[in-house]
């Protein structure tokens, strides 16, 4: 048999092949006919129409072709390639959560939207989609907690009381714990559920990765006003709520540049010395969280106050240098 000459039968994208689906859907059409003007085959096809449902689309089904409900005009939302960057921007910050339902719901909002683009937009999707390259480490694996996530998300949406069980605190055995769900914290590549605790009498902050398993229970609470869970976190450095104090620090000039481009906490100030130095003052609490950050600049920081501070890095900086002694 002599090969067919000519053009090879174009090769459509993912996104591609289902916005060109969704318009052929609207007058119906066959496994056989998609597959055939999508080059793909026949089980390419049926996946992409599973797809398309989970996105929301009312697929009807009738003598052997598929299509949309008479009418049905679908997801109309004008937007721009910057508004669909943005989205796009979005799904790469949390790929460290690739595999929980909130990236899949994200990437579901964006499937739906991407469908109904117009074409001058859809030749720049493959431009926008490689545009960011996510670099997060340490990431934890929230995949292996997708059913963890799942109860979190019912029960904070529907202000529901949960028990977390088998929760391991480092170096404690597991527990498990009552608790009313205010909000999620996400927090250097990490996720954290804050909430009343029962046993405690108060609030307290679960990282879900210990978590075993949760019980959503129908017992409903309300949300106290008093309770803001930014005001707190405005009072700590990183997650650890402590009395604030006025902390002050000292940073040479070869990483003044570092420090002055950040905002590290609401209270900052940053005050530039003549020898291209900086001090940061805060007003925070945290001891650990910031003598552990202190100590990231080696010999480029100093602790000016409170003493405190000022003798828990030191006593850091000692054991440390211990450490390397050579032994006799």
């Amino acid at each position: 048999m002599v090969p067919r000459k000519g053009r090879k039968p174009q090769r459509y994208s993912q996104v591609a092949r289902i916005s060109i689906m969704l318009r052929r859907l609207r007058g119906g059409a066959t496994v056989g006919e998609l597959a055939d003007e999508l080059h793909v085959t026949r089980r390419q096809v049926h996946r992409d129409l599973r797809q398309v449902e989970d996105s929301g689309y009312p697929l009807e089904q009738d003598d052997g072709k598929w299509r949309l409900p008479p009418g049905f005009k679908g997801l109309e939302v004008a937007v721009s390639p910057y508004e669909l960057m943005s989205l796009h921007l979005a799904q790469s910050h949390l790929a460290y959560l690739k595999g929980t339902p909130f990236v899949e719901d994200l990437e579901a909002v964006i499937r739906k939207v991407e469908a109904g683009l117009p074409d001058k937009v859809r030749n720049h999707l493959e431009r926008i989609v490689t545009t960011f390259a996510p670099l997060q480490r340490p990431v934890r694996a929230y995949a292996d907690h997708r059913h963890v996530i799942e109860s979190v998300r019912k029960a904070l949406l529907r202000q529901l009381t949960v028990v977390l069980h088998g929760y391991r605190k480092p170096g404690e055995r597991p527990q498990d714990y009552k608790v009313d769900p205010y909000g999620l914290i996400l927090y250097q590549y990490g996720l954290y559920l804050v909430g009343y605790s029962h046993q405690a009498g108060e609030l307290r902050m679960f990282a879900l990765e210990r978590i075993k398993t949760v019980t959503v229970t129908e017992d409903m609470f309300e949300l106290p006003r008093s309770v803001s869970l930014a005001d707190r976190l405005d009072r700590a450095f990183g997650l650890i709520e402590e009395s604030p104090q006025d902390v002050k620090i000292w940073i040479a000039p070869e990483w003044a540049y570092f420090v002055k481009e950040r905002s590290w906490h609401p209270t900052q100030t940053i005050e530039l010395q003549k020898d291209g130095s900086v001090i940061l003052t805060m007003r925070c609490g945290g001891l650990d969280e910031l003598t552990a950050w202190v100590l990231s600049f080696g010999p480029a920081a100093k602790v000016l106050g409170p003493q405190v501070l000022i003798d828990q890095v030191s006593s850091q900086l000692t054991a440390a240098a211990q450490a390397y002694r050579p032994s006799r």
